[in-house]
């Protein structure tokens, strides 16, 4: 489920940043940010969508399973699903770094334009739909100190370049297997 939301919003970052432009090359890509490498000499850019943190939602947490019914009419126990919150890091390495910025500039601008995505009701499933599972994505922006930075920075073996945090909130994965089956209460007998 976390490729299938991060790499959603890097193709709706790519159609909104490409408008106008011949589709040559991807201008952004899940992968860490731009490092000295050969493979990256040759580029004149690196854009990036990295996943440098996860954490889990535990305000809206429940703490006790549930019980659901299955198909055949039995009844299961079902751990709460797990919420999660991504911290993304979106990079621009441009030779000129004048274009770094400016690429920045429109990455902020398509977040504040489109911090909530979410499916409509009742509308036909089309492509750029939400991944199938996932009903709301929340970017905000997340503004790290100076320390925080020089930790990300050097994690990545990288030297700082420039750079946006968003929170996605929240993930949800639903994927725990049921426990086991649990049988109907058919009859209570009290005795006093």
């Amino acid at each position: 489920m976390i490729y299938e939301v991060l790499n959603f919003l890097r193709q709706r970052l790519e159609a909104n940043l490409s408008e106008g432009r011949a589709p040559a090359e991807p201008l952004i890509s899940l992968s860490n940010p731009w490092s000295n490498n050969d493979s990256n000499k040759s580029s004149s850019f690196l854009n990036a969508i990295s996943l440098i943190n996860l954490e889990e939602e535990k305000i809206f947490k429940s703490q006790l399973p549930s019980v659901v019914q299955k198909e055949n009419g039995q009844y299961y126990k079902k751990e709460p699903d797990l919420k999660l919150n991504c911290y993304v890091l979106i990079s621009a390495y441009h030779k000129n770094y004048e274009d770094s910025l400016k690429f920045l500039s429109r990455v902020v601008r398509f977040f504040q334009a489109n911090s909530v995505f979410q499916n409509k009701p009742g509308r036909k499933a089309r492509k750029e739909d939400l991944p199938e599972g996932v009903g709301k994505i929340i970017a905000e922006l997340y503004t790290a100190g100076f320390e925080q930075q020089n930790q990300i920075w050097a994690s990545l073996s990288t030297g700082y370049i420039p750079s946006v945090i968003y929170k996605i909130r929240m993930i949800i994965l639903d994927n725990a297997p049921a426990d086991e089956d649990i049988s109907l209460i058919r009859e209570i007998k009290t005795s006093f």
